[in-house]
Parts: structure tokens; C-alpha cells; sequence
């Protein structure tokens, strides 16, 4: 940008880029002239750049030539070339890293090098996870000046992705342990035996009304939940709770104490089947 004349209109140019595979290169071009004001030569000139491909090491070659005039593009190349060396150093396979010198996520507030991860089995769901160097954002919160580099995960891109390729069972919730609510005067009690069951690291469902528990049951295994604790006012005067595997239907009665316990070896049994 130094080079083509538009360092100035940094944030425009590249807000226009980041759109280049979504709208292509003409509307890109469209909004480079209208938002930064760049002339037709500019444009073509900045486009070029993001058009060049081939090898890593072709890509680095040509990058060389074409901004041998400029420090700061030198400094780029640099960085890059010395990240394409670390990470074949550091084992990484070279098919897993492409340079991709049209990438322009952020660079307003990027220092450094950005990067995007896709998926080598659905690469069209677009990346997953993405981030760079960002030497001067933790000045907004402290007078040290900190290196950063950083990436956030695209949660839903990875399950939409999972989803796709055959990796989720295909439940209607992702909680492993249902607690039907049948006593109406229980509820508290309830919530409270669900607290307790999440913080032994399980999903749990504790259905919305109080209802016959058969009812109940059936909406579980809709669901598709491994395991119900089933109490009502008897099993919580004497301590006890149900475990019932909604996979066979058969159940245990436990202390609820131990509850916890009881479904961990009921759902690994269930994993080992």
C-alpha cells in the first residue's frame, strides 16, 4: 500500500479486501475506488498482488521482486519467509501451510501476520480458526507494551463442519443425563441433584414441568439422553435415586451421594458395549 500510494487509506483497502472471495475482484474493485478513492492503476496493482500463487517458495520469490523498493514490504517478506521456515523446522508437514497474500482479516489493528485455518476435508465451510499478531492492542489495558498473537475459534463453522462429515451422533441434545420432575413439591431438590451431577462433568436436562413420569421417559429417549435419575418424594426422604439406562430400560437404585459415581460406570459400560 506504501508502494501503490494508499498506506493512508489502509482500513478502506483492506475492509474492500477481505471481501475479495466473497464478491469477487471487479465489486472489489468497485469499492476500493469508491471508499479509499484509488485510481484504476492502484487498484490493478494492489489486486495483482493478492493474485500471486504457485509454491511457498515461488510466492516468496515473487514478493521479493515486487517490493524490493520498499522497507516495509522487505520487513514482510522477511517475517514470513523466517514463519515458513519455523514451521518446517518445528515439523509441521509443508502441505499443511499455504501462503496466501490476499488475506486481509483485521489488518487495521494487526501488527503482524494473519492467518486462517480451514479444513482439509471440507475446506468450502471457510475457516475455523483465525487470528495473528497484535503487538499494540494490550495497550488499551496496560502501559506495558506487550507482544500478542492470538486466534479465535469458529464454534459453530466446526460443528456445522462436524455435523456434515458423519462426526456427531445425531442426538437432540448434547446432555448425557435426564432428571424428569414429577413432584411438583420437589423442584428445588431437583435443581439441586442436577447442580450436583454438572459438577461431576455431565450434561443434564431437568424437565420443564412436573408431568407422569412415563411421559417423561419417552421425551428422554427422543432426545436421545443415556441415563435418567429418577426420584420422587420416597427416594428423597431415604436418600436414593434411580439410575436407569433409557438404552435397555434397565435401572439401579443408588445413593444419591453416589449417584454420580454410578452413572460414570453406567455410561462407560455403555461405550464399551
Amino acid at each position: 500500500l506504501e508502494q501503490t500510494g494508499l498506506a493512508d487509506q489502509s482500513v478502506a483497502v483492506l475492509r474492500a479486501l477481505d471481501k475479495l472471495e466473497k464478491i469477487g475482484r471487479d465489486k472489489v474493485a468497485a469499492e476500493m475506488a469508491t471508499t479509499a478513492s484509488a485510481t484504476e492503476q492502484q487498484v490493478d496493482s494492489v489486486l495483482r498482488l493478492t493474485e500471486i500463487s504457485g509454491s511457498n517458495d515461488q510466492i516468496l520469490t515473487r514478493l521479493n521482486e515486487l517490493l524490493a523498493d520498499n522497507e516495509t514490504g522487505q520487513q514482510g517478506v522477511q517475517t514470513l519467509h523466517d514463519l515458513w521456515q519455523g514451521v518446517q523446522a518445528a515439523g509441521v508437514p509443508a502441505e499443511r501451510i499455504q501462503l496466501d497474500v490476499a488475506i486481509a482479516r483485521g489488518l487495521d489493528y494487526y501488527t503482524g501476520t494473519v492467518y486462517e485455518t480451514t479444513l482439509q476435508d471440507l475446506p468450502t465451510i471457510g475457516s475455523v480458526c483465525s487470528g495473528g499478531r497484535y503487538d499494540n492492542l494490550a495497550e488499551l489495558y496496560t502501559s506495558q507494551q506487550l507482544p500478542g498473537v492470538g486466534a479465535s475459534l469458529g464454534l459453530d463453522r466446526l460443528l456445522a463442519a462436524m455435523d456434515e462429515l458423519g462426526m456427531i451422533e445425531p442426538v437432540a441434545t448434547p446432555a448425557e443425563v435426564f432428571i424428569p420432575y414429577f413432584d411438583k413439591s420437589r423442584l428445588h431438590d431437583y435443581l439441586k441433584l442436577a447442580a450436583q451431577i454438572r459438577t461431576a462433568g455431565f450434561g443434564v436436562e431437568v424437565y420443564p414441568e412436573p408431568k407422569k413420569l412415563g411421559a417423561q421417559l419417552k421425551y428422554a429417549d427422543r432426545q436421545g439422553h443415556r441415563v435418567a435419575l429418577i426420584a420422587g418424594e420416597n427416594e428423597f426422604q431415604s436418600g436414593t435415586c434411580q439410575v436407569k439406562r433409557l438404552e435397555d430400560g434397565s435401572s439401579e437404585e443408588v445413593s444419591m451421594d453416589s449417584a454420580a459415581k454410578e452413572i460414570i460406570a453406567t455410561l462407560e459400560g455403555m461405550l464399551l458395549q
